[in-house]
């Protein structure tokens, strides 16, 4: 195949992967992203390698997993796939708005352009990461502090969000899609004649739902929304207040979608889409009380948190691939397509070769840890890991002391536990996290102290 001259990378925060048509959802929901999918390969099993933000992008733009950079932020050792573009001559930019991915916690490393508007943005999450006033992060954080010995870890994010809205204006807490596409669509027309690699991230489908007017389902305003939103008891919601979440985040999904289809069309009409390559995903999903919980934290490592939609338009393929997949494919499988060398810190392997070859499957890790908000990073000592091989499913919280086991071939949305009757298979599993979690080690310690590393047998638990 001739090598693309663009490569989009367009993902989005929250975007669960039953909430799309292609993938079993409502039709009606995403016919733009429904449409894409027919002329690409769309992996129907692909999970995310962690249940925030935070955790997952370390695979999605490094090929690496989160417990190796043990932090919000990025660690300097490990190579970016746009690193890589942009030292064999791809321009590379990036547009979005999620703090998280700020420039100033290390994701901007390798683009030449990089717009995270934390400048302009505003809203509980910019401050948590330092991004903002720092006056009234201070108050947040003595907050914080002062409430940790009274309030379960859980509920901190609530309160400082509820305690930012409390004492500020309304605003919308990030670019919301149709703008978000206009940067990015005025940069394309000023650049159209390079090649380059772009990255772009709509937060719509976040918390709070508050789509714009014409999704707005029965509120008459976006602030009506966001009051609603502000209002509810997420430990307990009722099931009004639960049906209620889900239509508004019915109606954020359908607006994305539209503006992905405002985006696609715009290449189709500059004859941009047949030289272009594009991956489209999400970081990670959203429950909605199906184990007992809403939204998604560094404990809810649940498929309707971890599964996510995983499409690849250019390729020269079009089917739908059922082998379960991970977003540390990502990177290396742009590298492939680009016949680029793969850096040697990408732990991944390219969906391209995944789809054409017949082999074991690969072990699906996906990891978290508990957060230290006092620190503004993660106590990596208390881990919570879930291991996909085949059709089973672990996951081990080493906070509680729990071990849940799944086989989601039959049990898709894990409502039947068989921790207590597959002890073998849960020992089994078990091995290969630790098994991987020496290997993540040995590939931190080859990326810090490349000098000093000879590598190890162990290295590699495929063997």
């Amino acid at each position: 195949m001739s090598r693309p001259k663009y490569i989009f990378l367009i993902t989005v925060d929250c975007l669960r992967a039953d909430f799309l048509g292609c993938l079993g959802g409502e039709t009606s929901f995403t016919p733009y992203i429904d449409m894409l999918s027919k002329d690409s390969l769309m992996f129907t099993r692909a999970f995310a390698n962690g249940p925030t933000t935070s955790e997952s992008f370390p695979a999605i733009l490094t090929s690496t997993y989160f417990l190796m950079h043990g932090g919000l932020r990025l660690l300097p050792h490990f190579t970016t796939l746009a690193e890589v573009l942009s030292n064999n001559g791809l321009k590379t930019v990036a547009f979005h708005s999620n703090p998280f991915l700020s420039k100033g916690l290390g994701w901007g490393r390798g683009f030449r352009e990089f717009y995270d508007f934390m400048n302009i943005i505003e809203g509980p999450l910019t401050i948590i990461t330092g991004q903002q006033d720092r006056s009234l992060a201070s108050k947040l954080a003595w907050f914080a502090s002062a409430s940790l010995q009274k309030v379960h870890i859980v509920k901190i994010e609530h309160l400082l969000r509820d305690i930012y809205y409390k004492f500020s204006r309304f605003q919308i807490p990030y670019i919301e899609g149709r703008e978000l596409n206009n940067y990015v669509v005025n940069w394309i027309e000023k650049n159209k004649d390079k090649k380059f690699f772009l990255w772009m991230h709509y937060m719509d489908p976040h918390w709070p739902f508050i789509p714009p007017e014409p999704y707005l389902w029965d509120f008459s305003s976006r602030q009506e929304a966001f009051v609603f939103c502000m209002s509810v008891d997420y430990e307990k919601p009722s099931k009004d207040e639960l049906e209620i979440l889900r239509s508004l985040y019915s109606e954020e999904v359908k607006y994305v979608d539209l503006c992905i289809g405002d985006f696609l069309r715009y290449l189709e009409d500059k004859r941009l889409l047949d030289a272009s390559l594009i991956l489209l995903m999400a970081d990670h999903g959203h429950a909605f009380m199906e184990h007992g919980r809403f939204g998604h934290t560094y404990d809810m490592l649940n498929n309707e948190v971890l599964h996510v939609p995983l499409i690849l338009y250019g390729s020269e393929h079009s089917k739908s691939i059922k082998i379960p997949v991970q977003l540390l494919d990502v990177p290396p499988t742009i590298t492939d397509i680009l016949d680029l060398e793969k850096p040697p810190s990408f732990m991944g392997k390219s969906l391209i070769q995944i789809q054409e070859v017949s082999r074991q499957p690969t072990p699906i890790i996906s990891e978290s840890a508990k957060p230290d908000l006092n620190n503004l990073r993660y106590d990596t000592s208390k881990k919570v890991i879930s291991c996909i091989v085949g059709k089973w499913k672990i996951i081990v919280n080493e906070i509680l002391k729990s071990v849940e086991l799944y086989d989601i071939e039959r049990d898709f949305k894990e409502k039947n536990d068989m921790a207590t009757t597959e002890t073998k298979k849960e020992k089994n599993l078990k091995s290969l996290i630790q098994k991987h979690l020496i290997k993540e080690r040995l590939w931190r310690t080859k990326a810090i102290l490349p000098a000093k590393f000879k590598p190890s047998k162990t290295e590699n638990y495929d063997d």
